[in-house]
């Protein structure tokens, strides 16, 4: 009984993360990530699944970025109805970016109604909605680091510790057929040694097939001494200029980390003289659910956390929910630190402030 792998998403490209795995009569789904990019390319989200949805008998989840988790709901729509096995806490951060992107679907779609009417042109529907996206998140099941389950006859899986973002896992699937014993590794996206709040990745040490996320591998990271002082020097001529400083972040991740930052290096760095505003709905939740999981930390972390109410270690830092809110800060002209999305500047409350 051969098993087999196919690749639809992420092959050839960054973004769409979506394999298939194939054993006797069991199918498996190795995350149904969405297709970013040009207007093009995600265009290709309504395309038809290159599959049919209700064949599959699970899906295994990395973790919950987009280009990973992003068409879940499209999947559920279109008939999957079986189990999601992700980390509790990829299943929790789901819920927050599964709901965005509906939003941002329907809004999409209004505006690009509004062309197609005055064209002519018959009006589209959102890819999926609210609903579809609370869909996929109740077919999620959690499942904690270094727990095997056996979700299929002859396939048991792993979640081991990706250190990308909260929850996220290099996955172990472990083929027992006919007598025959394989391991397929795969990787997700592989976070950096050394990064702040989380653990470093786990390396599992035995593999027969790996497959392995390749976006930077012909990059070699500086050391994270060099952009943590990069990152002081900045404040630092910031205060003496008496300017803002403005930070496109991805919510989920790299927001973390920053504040966690600002709170460690607070007196170097003295951004306890800042206004320091998290002005992002979506980085205000995952930041609330990263701290839910302090047994997720590292060990700096750890100790910090144990220490304090709340992290970062922060009482200047203002949260901004709404958009009337984001646009009072526009009155700072100086001595304001602004994060805010999208981390790559093509969208969001970012544009707002670089505009101003």
């Amino acid at each position: 009984m051969p098993a087999t792998l196919e690749f639809f998403g992420a092959a050839g490209e960054i973004t769409g993360s979506c394999h298939i795995l194939r054993l006797g009569e069991s199918t498996v789904l190795l995350d149904c990530g969405m297709i970013q990019g040009s207007p093009k390319n995600e265009a290709r989200n309504r395309d038809p699944f290159p599959f049919d949805a209700t064949t599959i008998d699970a899906v295994v989840l990395s973790h919950a970025h987009i280009d990973h988790s992003g068409r879940l709901p499209l999947l559920c729509k279109r008939g999957f109805n079986g189990p999601i096995y992700t980390h509790f806490a990829s299943k929790d951060l789901c819920e927050v970016l599964l709901r965005d992107a509906a939003g941002i679907a329907r809004h999409d779609t209004r505006m690009r109604n509004r062309r197609r009417e005055r064209q002519g042109k018959k009006l589209i529907t959102p890819l999926f909605d609210d609903q579809d996206a609370q869909n996929a998140v109740n077919q999620m099941q959690g499942l904690r680091y270094d727990s095997p389950l056996e979700i299929l006859p002859g396939l048991t899986i792993t979640f081991f510790d990706a250190g990308h973002i909260m929850g996220s896992s290099v996955v172990a699937i472990d083929i027992d057929a006919a007598g025959v014993k394989k391991r397929l590794l795969f990787s997700g996206d592989l976070g950096q040694y050394d990064t702040p709040v989380l653990c470093d990745p786990v390396s599992p040490q035995q593999a027969d097939l790996l497959l392995m996320e390749s976006t930077y591998g012909g990059r070699r990271h500086r050391e994270r001494d060099e952009t943590i002082e990069e990152l002081g020097a900045i404040i630092r001529q910031a205060h003496a200029d008496g300017g803002n400083i403005v930070v496109p972040a991805f919510a989920i991740g790299r927001s973390q980390e920053l504040l966690y930052l600002l709170g460690k290096y607070r007196d170097q760095w003295r951004t306890d003289k800042l206004r320091i505003f998290l002005d992002s709905p979506m980085a205000i939740k995952a930041t609330e659910i990263y701290w839910r999981y302090p047994h997720l930390y590292d060990d700096e972390a750890t100790r910090l956390r144990t220490t304090a109410d709340e992290m970062p270690l922060l009482p200047n830092l203002h949260l901004t929910r709404s958009g009337a809110e984001s646009r009072v800060i526009n009155r700072v002209k100086s001595g304001a630190l602004i994060i805010a999305g999208s981390g790559m500047c093509n969208g969001g409350r970012i544009l707002h402030h670089l505009k101003h």
